[in-house]
């Protein structure tokens, strides 16, 4: 799993920021497989960070690798603002699920924001399937979150506390898995 680094919410930022200075930044302390200290820069790959138009002048952002001469194993630092695994970025995700949990229909929230209603359907059914695991690690910071028994009202209620990325790298750093 990719180490995140905190704090860096938009591509500008981090492309402005971080991009091009970011070895030593972002280097994680030891390695996530086995714990060694100080992985070793290993380089860095293209990624397409987002699908929007907005996005395009953005991309692709280089992301940085590291390398574990002890476990021989390289890990990734993604920005806080990039999802691990998944294409759009985390306001992105947060736009269309906000607007499928107000109650606008997949197809209404498909042509407000650019994912499919079968993506957004798929990003609340994994928040409702992960919604326990979520929902422990957030109350830990926002013990107000521990009223909402139900993850309609509990996202929607997180949602104005803090914003998806956040949400996702506090489950990340807690060890719950995200995507």
């Amino acid at each position: 799993m990719p180490h995140i680094l905190p704090g860096i919410m938009t591509l500008i930022q981090y492309k402005n920021e971080i991009e091009h200075q970011l070895a030593e930044k972002s280097r994680p302390e030891c390695c996530e497989h086995c714990g060694k200290l100080k992985p070793w820069y290993h380089g860095a790959y293209p990624r397409k960070a987002g699908r929007s138009d907005a996005d395009a002048s953005l991309n692709p952002i280089q992301i940085q690798r590291y390398y574990c001469r002890d476990c021989r194993k390289t890990m990734s630092v993604l920005p806080e603002c990039i999802p691990p695994y998944r294409w759009y970025l985390w306001e992105t995700q947060q736009a269309a699920i906000l607007l499928f949990l107000l109650g606008s229909s997949a197809r209404a929230a498909e042509k407000q924001v650019k994912p499919s209603r079968h993506t957004i359907k798929r990003w609340v059914s994994w928040l409702i399937v992960q919604f326990k695991l979520h929902k422990d690690v957030l109350c830990t910071h926002l013990p107000v979150l521990g009223l909402f028994t139900d993850p309609v009202s509990f996202w929607k209620s997180a949602f104005n506390k803090l914003p998806l990325n956040q949400a996702m790298r506090l489950c990340h750093v807690s060890g719950v898995s995200i995507p």
